[in-house]
């Protein structure tokens, strides 16, 4: 007796379980995201807990990540900010776009702001948010000047920060000349120079907080995104 030919089944897949399979998908890469982060950090001097390897470092915390993000009661959402946030008003470089056309660059902001909580020595090391005291620290409680990483809120000398990075930049005049700019698409092709979500250039954009892995003594600063000096300036920067 021959059997009649039988449709296939085909199994639909509810939208619940999809969306599910989705979330899982992205929680996993997220965790796995944040344990890549942990542990590069960890042997950084951005590692501020009792087994951080800078002189600076917590007397009693071991949770690494506590000192910049918390799950909980951020000061800042979008990053999960945990650090008080600096209330300094910073002297900034100097804009020139050719001689009778200067401006003041914009007061630091976004990721430079958090940044800065740490690095300009007003607020404690230890200041975290939800925290019922502030977390003891050895040694000092904050920077100060002549410190490693302390910057102070003078940043006249430092390159600009949290300004908009235009489609086609005119060059800018500094005290040794002009300084070729790159248009806007060509600086963003650059998977490691990256400008923040608005399109400003931040302390982010050149040195990466979890991530000391190119720093040379004397030749390549801390937290650096390339391998050398040259390569971050020449992504933004035509040498002339």
């Amino acid at each position: 007796m021959t059997r009649p030919n039988r449709e296939p089944r085909i199994r639909l897949r509810s939208p619940g379980r999809i969306r599910l399979v989705g979330v899982l998908a992205l929680a996993t890469a997220a965790i796995v995201h944040a344990d890549v982060q942990h542990n590069a950090v960890a042997t950084t001097v951005h590692n501020l807990s009792i087994s951080g390897p800078g002189e600076v470092h917590s007397l009693t915390e071991t949770q690494i990540c506590k000192f910049c993000h918390v799950p909980h009661s951020a000061v800042v959402p979008e990053a999960l900010w945990g650090h008080v946030l600096s209330k300094a008003e910073y002297k900034t470089p100097t804009l020139r776009r050719g001689r009778a056309d200067a401006r003041v660059a914009p007061q630091p902001d976004g990721s430079s702001r958090l940044c800065l909580s740490c690095h300009d020595g007003t607020v404690a090391l230890g200041d975290v948010a939800g925290e019922p005291r502030r977390i003891a620290m050895a040694h000092r409680e904050r920077l100060r000047p002549g410190d490693r990483g302390y910057l102070g809120t003078d940043l006249s000398g430092s390159h600009p920060i949290s300004f908009t990075v235009e489609e086609h930049p005119r060059d800018l005049e500094s005290e040794g000349g002009d300084v070729g700019l790159r248009p806007l698409a060509a600086i963003r092709t650059d998977p490691d120079v990256r400008l923040d979500g608005t399109g400003k250039m931040q302390c982010t954009t050149c040195h990466d907080p979890h991530s000391d892995r190119f720093y040379k003594e004397g030749e390549v600063p801390r937290f650096w995104v390339k391998p050398t000096v040259d390569e971050v300036c020449r992504t933004c920067h035509v040498v002339r």
